[in-house]
């Protein structure tokens, strides 16, 4: 690449985006810290170039660094009126912040859980995420003993809707192990809960419903 080629702000970014494809988080960090001074003119560079910081420190594991940049960087798009931006910062961030909260819970034990709330109904969510976190780092065993302990505080509150999470993190349970009819059926009993408890729940209901369930033959 040209000299003038490595100047240009967008080749710049792309050399970063690539590097951290590689794995080479400190170099694309670096880069992209040293380019940002110079974008402050050009806000629709400056946003993806805290995209491509906030994806490095992640990467590094400085999660809340990577949280409180993008959290500036929406603000940034949003003083100019870069909605797309706005837009594709949000998912990102909310990306991460979900990734580094079942990382969190993925490395908790059971007993760490119970001790964060004596709610039963919370403890029915946190279980309920812990099988969730299972089962992305392919922990199909650890998600299934979890699961009588999410049934069992979503039993003991008081609240129906607490069987919701735990219902939904069924579902994921069985089609990871190819139970699908049982998944099927879990799916349903969710949707019968939101009805009644949670109307706001059953378009995520149907996403799941879409993409757990859908037939690989159709």
């Amino acid at each position: 690449m040209s000299e003038e080629g490595i100047d240009d702000p967008r080749s710049v970014l792309s050399l970063a985006a690539n590097e951290l494809g590689v794995g080479q988080f400190e170099e694309a960090l670096a880069r992209v810290k040293a380019l940002q001074p110079s974008l402050a003119g050009t806000p629709d560079l400056l946003a993806p170039s805290r995209a491509l910081e906030a994806r490095a420190l992640a990467s590094l594991g400085r999660e809340e660094e990577a949280l409180v940049v993008l959290e500036q960087a929406q603000k940034d798009a949003e003083a100019a009126n870069l909605p797309a931006h706005v837009e594709g910062l949000g998912r990102l961030r909310a990306g991460l912040a979900q990734a580094f909260e079942m990382e969190r819970l993925a490395s908790m034990s059971p007993e760490d859980l119970e001790r964060q709330t004596e709610d039963p109904a919370q403890r029915a969510v946190l279980y309920s995420n812990k099988i969730v976190a299972a089962l992305a780092v392919g922990d199909i065993e650890g998600a299934r003993e979890l699961l009588p302990r999410a049934r069992m505080a979503a039993e003991q509150a008081e609240d129906p809707a607490a069987l919701l999470p735990v219902l939904l993190a069924t579902t994921q349970l069985c089609v990871a192990t190819n139970d699908v009819p049982t998944a099927k059926r879990a799916l349903e009993a969710a949707r019968k809960v939101a009805e009644a408890s949670e109307p706001d729940a059953i378009p995520l209901i149907d996403e799941m419903a879409g993409y757990l369930l859908r037939d690989p033959e159709a």
